[in-house]
């Protein structure tokens, strides 16, 4: 084991009471290839804010990342990208030294439901504890609400209250033919609402809801 996994695993899953979960910043969505919107940068100082107040009140932050197998079904209806094993797969420069921290956790996923990562659902079966969820990332109506509405249902499974907020400072789509991103990411917010996800604005707006709700 290298000292860099060790720092990783110090901290059982048991002793967080929040996470943060950062959806899709690959290099292959924000900086180069066929899904690159390099608009998604600008996403980048507030998801900082976010995991800098995670790292200080010592709780997890976590990645979700695209990591394709090659000749992935998925390909069928979008183009190829985020192949594992590629710059694409790997997070953009100004996040990637904070994968190596410790209270970090990187899931990969060849779909766009990081749900369907064994690990990922083996650790929030295992974290008893956690109260708190924040989630932030690219595209908001996509590969965060396929993540954010399928979490929320999972903790209904188990029976278990977690308050999940949705960051929309930290969440962004793509505009195309037939894809406005505003609609898009109103109607996903309004999905989330639905699962009993709360959206906030922005980091200050996630601070005071929390400080109301003494998390």
């Amino acid at each position: 084991m290298t000292n860099q996994e060790k720092i990783r695993t110090l901290k059982s899953i048991k002793d967080y009471t929040k996470a943060l979960f950062i959806v899709d910043m690959n290099n292959g969505f924000v900086n180069f290839g066929n899904m690159a919107n390099p608009e998604y940068n600008k996403l980048v100082p507030e998801q900082l804010k976010l995991i800098n107040k995670f790292r200080t009140e010592e709780q997890l932050v976590a990645f979700v990342l695209e990591a394709h197998q090659k000749g992935a079904v998925e390909f069928n209806s979008y183009p190829e990208h985020c192949i594992a094993g590629t710059d694409e797969a790997l997070l953009i420069p100004e996040l990637i030294n904070e994968q190596t921290k410790k209270d970090t956790r990187t899931y990969t996923k060849n779909s766009t439901c990081g749900m369907h990562n064994p690990k990922l659902i083996r650790d929030l079966k295992q974290a008893e504890n956690l109260k708190e969820v924040v989630i932030g990332g690219v595209c908001g109506d996509i590969c965060v609400l396929d993540l954010a509405r399928p979490m929320a249902k999972y903790f209904d499974e188990l029976n278990k209250i977690v308050k999940m907020f949705a960051v929309k400072s930290a969440i962004d789509t793509f505009d195309a033919p037939n894809h406005k991103k505003e609609e898009w990411l109103d109607m996903s917010y309004k999905f989330m609402e639905t699962a009993g996800i709360e959206v906030v604005e922005n980091f200050e707006e996630l601070e005071s809801r929390e400080r109301k709700l003494h998390l």
